[in-house]
């Protein structure tokens, strides 16, 4: 039992930590998406010079400037995945992408590629993914294939990535939100539009987006121009009360705004009262698409292979059953279920003869807990070595070793240290040291859950290992056990019919729960009953059970 408190010691000191550093669940709202309403009328093709200005027919724009400098491809690139969002965003959508974009940050991989067919959904669930992009693969190149459509949610996922490539029949904006079976007006509407619009802006400074562009996809009453500077023919986006520029006087257009002004009006992008929505040739000559590249039929990201020199792969991360159910074995829920189960199962397999039916349960949980997690890059192969020598020197000291030491401190030690590593994605070569905000949430939910299962595994132990005989399944593993173990019943000339019961006699080998007892010069095979007792202890005889006894340890 002395082991038994030790071990219940130092998982407990895991429950403070866990219980210290678990985070607060993220509120989840939903917003359906909105369906396209208007385009932008067409704009002549661009072509980026050297100095990567964009000419056209129009004029010219000024090289793109990023707030934020995005990672550096390598000439090859033999690390490469796709992430599919071809489905309504939903909270199971950001979900399934946070698994996959930790399994990407396991692997080392140089390059994500968001390939992209949505009409867009929840406003929520579509920030949050915007965010996990920008937060934790800040040294990742990430690109969103627009192979179809961007609209709504999926624009704002689109624009957060460091470049967007569109297929020739790609689409993308029109992002107002929008309630099904309601009306947004007033504060209600502008209460939602600033935080969208908000996030569009962010994402153009990051980027090197026009601003007025991005926030015209938000919100239906934001008018944007395309203005040319009369001297250098430089172009911007603009909106009209933000410069002074002349309007030349046309059909239902009488208006002229400052005819001295420096800048002239070329063209009204997105008129008042309309949504932004762009098509291929449109995004890449505003700037928000680099490059047109076709599908192939065979394999619809070859054309992106070639373009960005992939080498191997890339790898599509399809959310195929397995993959689901992949995810659902290392939810927290499981997690807790799965290590309960191990240690619970380990602990009736200890306390009973030979090895049965609780042994190869606590196995499979372990099996289960550990590989669910290698088949996602979360369990790297030291992080699972550490945690079978883990196992290996706590079976050690209660088989082997007497007594309660350094063998089984260092093992629990080398179970916790796996364990914790497990809970946090980080590539072979790399600690698993928390440093990003999805690390730490990674830390806290992964400590937490592993917590919840050692508790709830001590409890069950506890409310097991005195009344174990009493409860039908506990009892039916143990008489199952003790029976298979049970060998012909004794001759009368066998000395154990000269042993009473209630005699009390000195455990000669540890009791685990099988051992040697003596009394006097005779010393017989026993079992103790629900308890380890040490060598050199004293025990009672409770009665026999063919060639052996069953003992007690007095107290």
């Amino acid at each position: 039992m002395n082991k038994l408190f030790s071990l219940m010691i130092c998982w407990l000191a895991i429950g403070v930590v866990a219980a210290l550093s678990a985070s607060l669940a993220q509120a989840q709202t939903t917003q359906p998406a909105t369906q396209p309403t208007t385009q932008a009328s067409a704009p002549t093709q661009t072509q980026p010079d050297q100095s990567g200005r964009r000419e056209t027919e129009d004029g010219w724009f000024a090289p793109a400037s990023p707030a934020v400098a995005k990672p550096t491809l390598p000439g090859e690139i033999d690390s490469a995945i796709v992430i599919p969002i071809r489905e309504m965003i939903q909270t199971k959508t950001f979900e399934t992408i946070k698994r996959k974009v930790i399994q990407a940050r396991s692997q080392s991989v140089q390059l994500i590629i968001f390939d992209m067919d949505t009409f867009g959904g929840e406003v929520i669930a579509a920030l949050n993914i915007a965010r996990l992009i920008k937060a934790e693969l800040g040294d990742i190149y990430t690109v969103c294939y627009i192979r179809t459509r961007a609209i709504s949610a999926g624009a704002l996922i689109a624009l957060s990535c460091d470049e967007i490539i569109m297929s020739p029949v790609g689409k993308i904006g029109d992002s107002a939100p929008i309630v099904m079976g309601g009306k947004l007006e007033g504060v209600e509407r502008e209460k939602m539009e600033t935080v969208l619009r908000t996030e569009f802006a962010e994402s153009a400074v990051r980027n090197g987006y026009s601003e007025p562009l991005l926030e015209s996809m938000v919100s239906y009453d934001l008018e944007v121009w395309l203005v040319r500077n009369k001297q250098t023919r430089q172009l911007k986006l603009t909106r009209p009360e933000n410069m002074a520029v002349t309007v030349t006087p046309t059909k239902g257009d009488e208006k002229i705004l400052n005819p001295d002004a420096d800048w002239k009006r070329v063209r009204i992008v997105v008129a008042e009262g309309k949504l932004l929505t762009l098509h291929p040739a449109q995004a890449v000559e505003y700037g928000l698409a680099k490059h047109i590249i076709a599908p192939d039929a065979a394999d619809p990201f070859a054309g992106l292979a070639d373009h960005y020199n992939i080498t191997i792969g890339p790898v599509v991360l399809t959310d195929n059953w397995s993959e689901q159910m992949v995810g659902f074995l290392t939810s927290p829920m499981v997690t807790s279920a799965l290590l309960m189960g191990a240690i619970f199962f380990a602990y009736i397999e200890i306390n009973t003869p030979g090895l049965g039916v609780p042994g190869g349960l606590a196995i499979a949980c372990f099996a289960v807990l550990v590989g669910s997690r290698f088949l996602i890059g979360l369990a790297n192969w030291w992080e699972i070595a550490i945690l079978c020598v883990g196992i290996g020197l706590i079976v050690a000291e209660v088989f082997v070793i007497p007594g309660f030491g350094v063998t089984g401190i260092a093992g629990i030690m080398c179970v916790i240290v796996a364990l914790m590593a497990m809970v946090l994605p980080n590539a072979p070569d790399k600690l698993p040291i928390p440093v990003t905000d999805l690390d730490w949430q990674m830390l806290s939910k992964g400590v937490f859950a592993l917590a919840v299962g050692f508790v709830a595994s001590l409890v069950a132990i506890m409310a097991v290992s005195s009344h174990m005989r009493k409860i039908p399944f506990a009892s039916k593993l143990v008489l199952e056990a003790t029976e298979a173990a049970t060998e012909a019943p004794a001759a009368v000339t066998d000395p154990i019919q000269r042993i009473q019961i209630g005699q009390v006699g000195t455990v000669e080998s540890t009791c685990r729960p099988v051992g040697k007892i003596s009394f006097g010069d005779i010393i017989i095979d026993a079992v103790s009953e629900g308890e380890m007792i040490e060598a050199g202890q004293q025990a009672r005889v409770l009665r026999h059970d063919g060639n052996r006894l069953i003992i007690e340890k007095v107290s």
